[in-house]
């Protein structure tokens, strides 16, 4: 005799099926991850709406170091116009920065009054081959308004501490340094010059004409 179980007892064995079953979603819906918590839906290439993930933090700062010539400007300076490098010979220069009307310099161990004014101008400088070079501050000079051409201050470059010779220019290194000049206060500087130490032609760069207060 086959026992065959009564449509009451069917439908309570289903009930009890799909009540479980419901259970079951309501536990997986809670544990699924919101699509709204993984990213933002955007169109991609693996599907028309696939989903990207996007960061809620924000964008680290940028690691890069800025150019020191560019950080701090000192009482006076002003930045030479972005131009080519000058060359003589086989060392190449790039005027950064000029001051003028300075009529006190000051260092770790001395002070200098200047007869005129100080005027300064910070350069780069850079052996341009495979071999070493020579830089001489003395064959260097600050041309004026009034057609003269001033030697650089010895005693100003020994208190500040700047080079007078650079030997030997390393190949293809790079030195920043500054070159200080004791100006007649009635004249105006309007460029700059040097040579290398091998004969080479005299480069002549322009600078800005300009009023510098004194003090």
């Amino acid at each position: 005799m086959i026992h065959r179980p009564s449509r009451r007892d069917s439908a309570v064995a289903l009930s009890g099926l799909l009540a479980g079953a419901a259970v079951a979603c309501a536990a997986a819906a809670a544990l699924w991850p919101s699509r709204a918590a993984t990213g933002a839906e955007q169109p991609d290439k693996a599907g028309k709406n696939a989903v990207v993930a996007t960061s809620t933090q924000p964008p680290a700062a940028s690691s890069s170091t800025p150019d020191p010539v560019n950080v701090t400007m000192r009482p006076k300076e002003i930045m030479l116009p972005s131009q080519n490098p000058y060359t003589s010979g086989k060392i190449v220069l790039v005027p950064l920065r000029l001051t003028c009307g300075l009529s006190t310099i000051i260092g770790t161990h001395g002070e200098e009054q200047a007869a005129g004014q100080y005027c300064r101008i910070r350069v780069a400088l850079t052996g341009g081959d495979a071999f070493t070079h020579t830089f001489d501050v003395a064959k260097t000079t600050l041309t004026t308004t009034a057609g003269t051409s001033i030697k650089y201050a010895y005693e100003a470059q020994e208190v500040k501490r700047q080079p007078e010779k650079i030997a030997p220019v390393g190949s293809h290194d790079r030195y920043e340094f500054d070159i200080y000049y004791d100006v007649p206060r009635d004249v105006t500087v309007n460029g700059f010059t040097f040579s290398d130490d091998e004969g080479g032609s005299t480069a002549q760069v322009p600078l800005p004409v300009r009023d510098w207060p004194f003090s």
